[in-house]
Protein backbone atom coordinates (compact mmCIF):
# COMPACT_ATOMS: atom_id res chain seq x y z
CA UNK A 1 0.00 0.00 0.00
CA UNK A 2 1.43 3.39 -0.92
CA UNK A 3 2.07 5.75 1.27
CA UNK A 4 0.32 9.36 1.31
CA UNK A 5 2.67 12.53 0.57
CA UNK A 6 2.82 14.50 3.40
CA UNK A 7 3.11 18.15 3.73
CA UNK A 8 5.03 19.72 7.45
CA UNK A 9 4.28 23.20 7.89
CA UNK A 10 6.15 25.27 10.79
CA UNK A 11 5.97 28.49 12.23
CA UNK A 12 6.60 30.66 15.36
CA UNK A 13 6.01 33.53 17.40
CA UNK A 14 6.84 35.44 20.43
CA UNK A 15 3.59 36.16 22.61
CA UNK A 16 3.98 38.70 24.82
CA UNK A 17 1.78 37.05 28.05
CA UNK A 18 3.38 34.19 29.57
CA UNK A 19 2.61 30.69 28.83
CA UNK A 20 -0.01 29.44 31.33
CA UNK A 21 -2.63 32.44 30.50
CA UNK A 22 -2.02 31.48 26.50
CA UNK A 23 -2.33 28.07 27.23
CA UNK A 24 -5.90 28.75 28.73
CA UNK A 25 -7.14 30.39 25.59
CA UNK A 26 -6.42 26.87 24.22
CA UNK A 27 -8.39 24.43 27.31
CA UNK A 28 -11.85 25.26 26.01
CA UNK A 29 -13.92 25.04 22.94
CA UNK A 30 -13.24 29.13 22.03
CA UNK A 31 -9.78 27.87 20.91
CA UNK A 32 -11.14 26.57 17.40
CA UNK A 33 -12.68 30.43 16.88
CA UNK A 34 -8.65 31.83 16.85
CA UNK A 35 -8.10 30.18 13.82
CA UNK A 36 -8.99 32.73 10.79
CA UNK A 37 -12.05 32.71 8.91
CA UNK A 38 -13.77 29.99 11.12
CA UNK A 39 -17.33 29.64 12.09
CA UNK A 40 -18.60 27.19 14.09
CA UNK A 41 -21.72 25.47 13.43
CA UNK A 42 -21.92 21.79 15.62
CA UNK A 43 -20.45 19.40 17.85
CA UNK A 44 -20.47 15.98 16.55
CA UNK A 45 -18.92 12.64 17.87
CA UNK A 46 -16.55 14.74 20.18
CA UNK A 47 -15.21 16.90 17.25
CA UNK A 48 -16.30 20.38 16.55
CA UNK A 49 -18.05 20.88 12.80
CA UNK A 50 -16.83 24.50 11.33
CA UNK A 51 -17.28 26.12 8.39
CA UNK A 52 -14.42 27.95 6.91
CA UNK A 53 -13.26 29.29 3.21
CA UNK A 54 -9.72 28.19 2.43
CA UNK A 55 -9.74 29.34 -0.95
CA UNK A 56 -11.29 32.79 -0.90
CA UNK A 57 -13.04 32.24 -4.56
CA UNK A 58 -14.28 28.90 -3.36
CA UNK A 59 -17.58 27.74 -1.51
CA UNK A 60 -17.37 27.34 2.05
CA UNK A 61 -16.14 24.08 3.27
CA UNK A 62 -17.48 22.12 6.41
CA UNK A 63 -14.28 20.63 8.73
CA UNK A 64 -14.24 18.32 11.36
CA UNK A 65 -12.05 19.36 14.06
CA UNK A 66 -11.10 17.29 17.22
CA UNK A 67 -8.93 19.29 19.84
CA UNK A 68 -7.22 17.96 23.02
CA UNK A 69 -7.00 20.21 25.82
CA UNK A 70 -3.01 21.51 26.81
CA UNK A 71 -1.04 19.28 28.35
CA UNK A 72 1.52 20.39 31.25
CA UNK A 73 5.40 18.92 30.26
CA UNK A 74 8.27 20.08 32.46
CA UNK A 75 9.04 23.21 30.09
CA UNK A 76 6.38 23.66 27.84
CA UNK A 77 2.84 23.40 27.30
CA UNK A 78 1.65 21.27 24.19
CA UNK A 79 -1.74 20.73 22.46
CA UNK A 80 -2.54 18.28 19.39
CA UNK A 81 -5.53 18.99 17.21
CA UNK A 82 -6.37 16.93 13.42
CA UNK A 83 -9.16 17.98 10.88
CA UNK A 84 -10.50 16.24 8.47
CA UNK A 85 -13.13 17.47 5.55
CA UNK A 86 -14.06 16.96 1.97
CA UNK A 87 -11.79 18.42 -0.17
CA UNK A 88 -9.09 19.19 2.39
CA UNK A 89 -5.94 17.18 3.40
CA UNK A 90 -6.48 15.28 6.79
CA UNK A 91 -4.16 16.99 8.97
CA UNK A 92 -2.91 17.02 12.33
CA UNK A 93 -1.20 19.89 14.38
CA UNK A 94 0.86 20.35 17.58
CA UNK A 95 1.56 23.86 19.22
CA UNK A 96 3.71 24.15 21.78
CA UNK A 97 3.90 27.25 24.31
CA UNK A 98 7.55 27.65 25.63
CA UNK A 99 8.11 30.18 28.61
CA UNK A 100 11.19 32.93 27.41
CA UNK A 101 12.30 35.14 30.06
CA UNK A 102 12.75 38.92 28.61
CA UNK A 103 14.48 41.24 29.41
CA UNK A 104 13.40 42.94 32.24
CA UNK A 105 12.38 39.46 33.90
CA UNK A 106 8.89 39.93 32.16
CA UNK A 107 7.42 36.40 30.89
CA UNK A 108 6.85 35.87 27.19
CA UNK A 109 5.85 32.73 25.19
CA UNK A 110 7.32 31.31 22.07
CA UNK A 111 4.75 29.76 20.43
CA UNK A 112 5.42 26.88 17.59
CA UNK A 113 2.76 25.25 15.63
CA UNK A 114 3.63 22.34 13.52
CA UNK A 115 0.91 20.88 11.03
CA UNK A 116 1.33 18.07 8.87
CA UNK A 117 -1.00 17.44 5.82
CA UNK A 118 -1.42 14.21 3.89
CA UNK A 119 -2.23 14.92 -0.11
CA UNK A 120 -2.06 18.67 0.11
CA UNK A 121 -1.70 18.49 -3.81
CA UNK A 122 -5.24 17.12 -4.19
CA UNK A 123 -6.81 19.44 -1.65
CA UNK A 124 -8.48 22.75 -2.10
CA UNK A 125 -5.84 23.72 0.02
CA UNK A 126 -2.19 24.47 -1.28
CA UNK A 127 1.02 25.02 0.88
CA UNK A 128 0.95 29.19 0.64
CA UNK A 129 -2.91 28.50 2.39
CA UNK A 130 -1.83 26.02 4.71
CA UNK A 131 1.01 28.40 5.74
CA UNK A 132 -0.87 31.93 6.05
CA UNK A 133 -3.60 30.40 8.22
CA UNK A 134 -0.76 28.76 10.59
CA UNK A 135 0.80 32.39 11.02
CA UNK A 136 -2.90 34.00 11.02
CA UNK A 137 -3.89 32.21 13.77
CA UNK A 138 -0.60 32.42 15.86
CA UNK A 139 -1.57 36.18 15.69
CA UNK A 140 -4.64 36.19 16.52
CA UNK A 141 -3.55 33.63 19.62
CA UNK A 142 -0.99 35.96 20.20
CA UNK A 143 -3.85 39.17 20.03
CA UNK A 144 -5.91 37.45 22.75
CA UNK A 145 -3.55 36.23 25.51
CA UNK A 146 -2.13 40.06 24.95
CA UNK A 147 -4.93 41.68 25.07
CA UNK A 148 -5.89 39.25 28.22
CA UNK A 149 -2.56 40.21 30.15
CA UNK A 150 -3.10 43.61 29.79
CA UNK A 151 -6.53 43.62 31.06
Amino acid sequence: MPTRPTTRVSVSRRIGADPTSTALLLAGPSAVDLWPGVERVARVDGSIVVEARVDRAGPSLQIAVSVRPPARTPTSFVTTFTWAGADLPATSGTLTLTYVPDAGGVPHTQARLVLQAEDLDDSALDLEGLTAMAERFLANLAGAAEARRAA
